[in-house]
Parts: structure tokens; sequence; C-alpha cells
């Protein structure tokens, strides 16, 4: 067993703060970038679960700083009295912080899944149970900050559980995703209880410098997978898609992809009454100004989403009125005039349509299959 003094001096010191800083940037960054993302979105196709994700990898940001406080700056020699306790130290203190700040975030992301999910008995259950840990984890904070961590099991199991509901769920929708979160929480966790005081007393700071690389590995991994990711809310939004098509200013319709054969709507008389819709849908807006937002088109079981581009319009069949869907309906509409500009303002199109067609596919397959 080796006697571990804090805060950690010695060789090891540089080395494994380096480390840690790191992992407190890279969070601090992806928070950021979500903040960004969400801010550069119009309006009416903003996400909010982007801003959900802000708000947890800043509160894990905040977790990480509060660690190197404990590890590296604070003493823990036992203080009678500490501020506003009667006993208590610095590293205890931000421990409490720390613990407190990984509580707030759970229970931000566990609220913002359950808003539109229902686990186990009803909607809201793990949110109830983890605001309770909440409560509790405030007053005792207040009345003594040395066994707060017996809340951290408690939590930890709840939190743990609900991991499970979440991967059983969401198993099948998120394919091989699925793969990238599981190793990652699995790194994650396992990082962390390598920088834990009992294995570091154990093994000594390799354990710690471990950990922490575990750790960073596993914050690169839940990055991707949260950029990649649908909103909770529209998990399996392309079993929902129906047909895409693309259309310029002159109702023309440039390319099609049927995604449901079976679809009544396929029919060539209900193809040629879409495009008209749509046509004059587009001679309205054009001649309203610079509108570029997604119209809405509903009908029994049946949603047209239509994105007006500067030169093509994209229209989607949908079953349901998805936010997703219109950010990608923009995406696609506006990858294609990127790529043929120059083609689809020449009129009429001498490009082959064949080619035309070939691209386009590569486009939709990239993004709708």
């Amino acid at each position: 067993m080796i006697f571990l003094e804090f805060p950690i001096l010695g060789d090891m010191r540089f080395p494994l703060l380096i480390m840690e800083w790191i992992s407190v940037i890279i969070v601090f960054e992806i928070s950021l970038m979500f903040l960004v993302r969400y801010k550069k979105q119009e309006k009416s196709l903003r996400n909010l679960q982007d801003l959900g994700y802000f708000m947890l990898f800043f509160s894990f940001s905040l977790i990480y700083f509060f660690f190197i406080l404990t590890t590296f700056y604070s003493s823990d020699t036992i203080i009678s009295p500490f501020l506003i306790w009667n006993y208590g130290s610095e590293r205890i203190f931000f421990l409490n912080m720390s613990y407190f700040s990984s509580i707030i975030a759970s229970f931000v992301a566990i609220f913002f899944i359950e808003k539109y999910n229902i686990f186990l008995y009803k909607r809201y259950f793990f949110t109830i149970i983890m605001s309770i840990f909440v409560l509790f984890f405030s007053v005792l904070f207040f009345v003594d900050i040395r066994y707060t961590q017996s809340i951290m099991y408690g939590y930890m199991s709840v939190f743990v559980l609900f991991f499970i509901n979440f991967l059983i769920k969401f198993s099948k929708k998120l394919m091989y995703r699925g793969l990238f979160f599981f190793v990652a929480i699995a790194l994650l966790v396992v990082g962390y209880g390598l920088t834990t005081d009992l294995l570091n007393t154990l093994f000594g700071l390799g354990s710690q410098m471990i950990g922490d690389i575990l750790q960073l590995i596993s914050l690169l991994t839940l990055s991707y997978f949260f950029f990649t990711l649908a909103d909770f809310t529209e998990f399996g939004w392309k079993e929902k898609t129906e047909a895409l098509f693309l259309i310029d200013k002159a109702g023309i319709c440039l390319y099609q992809k049927i995604f449901k054969e079976k679809k009544e709507f396929i029919s060539e008389n209900l193809i040629s009454a879409a495009i008209s819709i749509v046509n004059d849908m587009l001679k309205e807006l054009i001649g309203t100004g610079n509108d570029k937002g997604v119209s809405i088109i509903k009908k029994p079981n049946q949603i047209v989403m239509i994105y007006s581009g500067e030169n093509i319009s994209g229209v989607l069949y949908i079953t349901e009125d998805l936010n997703f869907p219109k950010v990608i309906l923009k995406e696609f509409v506006d990858k294609f005039e990127l790529l043929f500009k120059n083609i689809i303002q020449d009129q009429p199109i001498k490009f082959p349509r064949e080619k035309l067609f070939k691209y386009t596919e590569t486009i939709t397959e990239d993004l709708f299959l």
C-alpha cells in the first residue's frame, strides 16, 4: 500500500497535470461546439438537443476542473471549523463540488432523454429518482460535507440502471454507433476507477496516469457519438421517410428517390400532383422574397416537407412531422446546389441526366440511407 499526500507533488505531478488539463480543454471545446452549432442553425431548424449536449459537456468540464483542484492544489488536512462547517478540508470541499456537478449533469441528461421517451414504468421515472438524490445531496452538503460520498453510491446505481435501460431501448436503432457508445462508457468508468484514491493508494500514481489516458480516449469517442446522433425523439426517422424529390423553378423533377415502394402516392398521377403543388408553392415563396425555410404540407398520415434553395427545391415525404429530417433535407439541397450550381443555371440542362442521377444518388445514400 502506498501512502499519498495531497496536493500531489514530485516527478509525476507535471505529466498528470498535462493529461488532466487536456481532458478539461477537450470537454469544454466539445460543449462550445454544440453551442455554436445550435446558434448557427436557422431558428425554424434549431435542434434543442444540441443545447442539452452543451449543458451536459459543460458540466463535465467543471467536474474535471474540480478534480484538478482536488488532486493538485488542495490540502486534505482537516480543519475545524472549516468555512460554514464544523469540520472539513480544501480537498473534501472540491470533491463535493465535483460530485455536485456530476449529479446535476446526469440529472439534466436524463431529464432531456426522458422528455421524449418512457423508461420502465412512466415518463420521468428516473428523473424523479435523480431529483431526490439531488435534494438529499444538497441537504447533506450543508450539514456535513464529509458524508456526501454515501449519496454518490446510490446515485451511481440509479445511473447504471438507467444506462442499461437506455441501451436496451435504443440498441437496435443505434446500430454500430451503439458499440462506440458502449466502449466509450466502459473506458470512462474504468478510467475513472483507476483515478480513485483507493487504487492510487494500492498501485501508485501510475494508475492515475493510465486512468487519465483511458478517460481521454473515452471523451474523444463520446464526442464522435454525440455529433453523429439524431435527436432521441427522432430515432428511426429513416424508416419513416417515404420519398424524396428535387424540383427546379420550372416544376421539372430533376431527381426522385422512392424509399417505400408500396406507398399509394407512388403512382404517376400522384407524383405529378405533388410536383404541381410544389411548383405553385415555389412561385408563392419566390414572389415573397428570400424565404428559404422548410414549408410543411400536412395530410392524413403523411407530411410533405419542402425546402426552397436558390434554384432547386427539395420535397420529402415522411409519415411524421419531425425536426431532424428538415435539417437533412436542407443539407441535401444545399449540397446539390453547391455541386451542380453552374449546371442547373444552364437551361436547358446539358449535363447528362444519368450522371446527374448517379452523383445525386451518392448524396442521398450519404444522408438518407
